[in-house]
């Protein structure tokens, strides 16, 4: 047997099996890598590879956002009351506020704030709602962070904001002396469930509740800002360890940006006499509640006749709601206009349609509405002028059929306002078409009516005045004069291109036997002139003089003599 013979050797159905082999173990460690390295390298999968931080962005230019301000100190922290979740028990549970500038709990969510008792009292042992409580505790400010617990997607932005505004509505009516401040969302951590899709919501509810604020009055504390990290999402230092409720740091860094982002108004408490101390559940020390009568209090909301209608209490579109409702209870009511009419009030000087009553008495009120059917007509309609020429307008305005005061008509020339009166008067200077508006606003109706003026430019008209005619090789002196001359005069001739001339008088020289159209030009405005041109006269040359011939001297005739006469 050869020596090659005793070595292992593979037949080519084995080598093929081996490359193939191979080729399967290349693909599981490729996996491998793509599945579990990259991931955590590049951010790929659940997170951030599926969350875009810039899809909606809170408008920091609405007149609502808070911007930086200096420090506003220990004083403004402690006169305000915070009211939230989870995340506002973990800034008092820090102690970084005291117990009685917290209302609300862990869970708390916007679809049961106003009806869930969270908050109780030193000797009380009822559990109040939070309103109920802030009329209660008088703050100076309230600062609400709600939202965390209401991500499930039973909302969407609009009902959400809906609901938000419905509460903010609920403390403004129980407690109308505070200031109210909404604070944004806070962020999640990237590793918690589903980050993308939560944090996408947060976002876009964070967004909706600047604008809400924006429209409603109210300030929005923009914290997420400062509590995210590059990503978009919550920076891990800021976050307990369960990612529901900040830590320390957390808390630290929302309560700089909070007294860096001040808003500091008027005090308008008229008191901050008597207020409870707060405590974590109902006190053992509360006297009984009675049970053999309950204290009801009868409610009533009616509105002007003819005026409007009320929805609330399960009715809509009726002018009376009357019932029954037990002590502190928390009644919504709106009033709704009729067609020509605007709300105004209520006779108890309430100022929006939709109203909150925390019930702790009879009440009886009435929606005021005021007269809204404007009419605003003017004299004239459409015109056409000449630019310089002036039109004017007059405006007639009208309240409920009757005449009404026009010296509030504001009028604008292409969207830009010109003057606030009864009459405008608009005096083009160029040529153009121009949108004339008259609007005026009564009782929270707005009504305008609009013209258009088409503005014609104005042309020169120009006269020449010359000699008619003139002979080669002369000069002639022409004028021109006329209206509406703007600036120079441009002479020019059709025979001779390259002749041109400006003012009022030139003169013109031709070198050819012909006729010469000459024009003058100015403001859209041309005259012509013609101009002959002739031969020169020939000059005809004197003849010389003639020399006299000599007279000829006669030949004397020999033997003659001269012969006198």
């Amino acid at each position: 047997m050869s020596p090659n013979r005793s070595r292992a050797s593979f037949s080519p159905k084995q080598r093929k099996a081996c490359v193939v082999l191979l080729c399967c173990l290349l693909a599981i460690i490729i996996t491998c890598v793509l599945a579990w390295i990259l991931p955590g390298k590049l951010h790929l999968g659940t997170k951030e590879g599926d969350y875009d931080p810039s899809l909606y962005p809170v408008d920091t230019t609405l007149g609502a956002v808070l911007t930086k301000t200096s420090d506003a100190g220990a004083d403004y922290l402690s006169s305000t009351v915070f009211v939230g979740d989870q995340f506002t028990q973990s800034i008092q549970s820090s102690n970084q506020i005291t117990f009685d500038q917290f209302a609300g709990g862990e869970g708390l969510s916007l679809s049961n704030v106003l009806r869930q008792g969270c908050v109780y009292f030193e000797g009380d042992g009822t559990a109040y709602t939070v309103a109920q409580a802030l009329a209660m505790m008088k703050p100076r400010r309230v600062v609400v962070t709600l939202g965390s617990n209401d991500l499930g997607g039973t909302y969407t932005a609009d009902s959400f904001v809906q609901d938000y505004k419905q509460f903010l509505g609920a403390i403004n009516s129980a407690y109308p002396y505070c200031d109210i401040i909404v604070n944004s969302i806070p962020p999640v951590a990237e590793t918690s469930d589903n980050a993308a899709k939560t944090q996408l919501l947060i976002d876009q509810f964070n967004q909706a509740l600047a604008v809400m604020c924006n429209d409603a009055g109210y300030k929005f504390l923009n914290s997420a800002e400062v509590l995210k990290e590059q990503s978009g999402y919550a920076e891990d230092a800021y976050l307990n360890s369960n990612g529901k409720g900040f830590s320390g740091a957390g808390v630290n860094t929302l309560l700089d940006y909070f007294k860096t982002h001040s808003y500091e108004t008027e005090d308008r408490r008229p008191d901050t006499d008597n207020v409870p101390k707060r405590t974590a559940q109902a006190s053992t020390q509360a006297s009984p509640t009675p049970t053999a009568t309950p204290n009801n209090h009868t409610v009533t909301y009616q509105v002007e006749e003819g005026k409007g209608t009320l929805t609330g209490n399960g009715q809509s579109g009726v002018t009376k709601i009357e019932f029954e409702t037990g002590d502190r209870t928390t009644v919504s009511v709106t009033a709704v206009a009729a067609d020509g009419y605007a709300f105004y009030k209520w006779s108890d000087n309430v100022t929006t349609a939709e109203r909150y009553d925390i019930v702790t008495q009879d009440l009886s009120v009435t929606a005021m509405f005021n007269d809204a059917r404007v009419e605003l007509t003017l004299d004239q309609g459409d015109a056409t002028i000449n630019a310089g020429d002036s039109i004017t307008y007059n405006a007639t305005v009208k309240l409920g059929g009757k005449d009404y005061d026009n010296s509030g008509v504001q009028w604008a020339v292409n969207n830009e306002l010109e003057a606030t009166a009864g009459s405008f008067t608009f005096t083009p200077s160029a040529a153009g078409t121009y949108t004339l508006k008259a609007g005026i606003e009564i009782n929270g109706t707005y009504q305008s009516v609009t013209a258009t003026v088409t503005v014609n430019a104005v042309t020169a008209t120009l006269n020449i005045v010359g000699p008619s005619s003139m002979q080669v090789g002369n000069s002639a002196t022409l004028s021109a004069s006329g209206e509406n001359i703007v600036g120079d005069i441009v002479w020019s001739c059709d025979q001779q291109p390259g002749w041109s001339a400006t003012g009022s008088q030139v003169q013109f020289t031709a070198q050819s036997v012909g006729t010469y159209t000459i024009r003058a030009k100015n403001n859209g405005g041309e005259a012509q002139f013609n101009l002959v041109v002739t031969e020169a006269s020939a000059q005809s040359t004197p003849a010389p003089a003639t020399t006299p011939a000599p007279t000829p001297t006669p030949t004397p005739v020999s033997g003659s003599t001269d012969i006198q006469l």
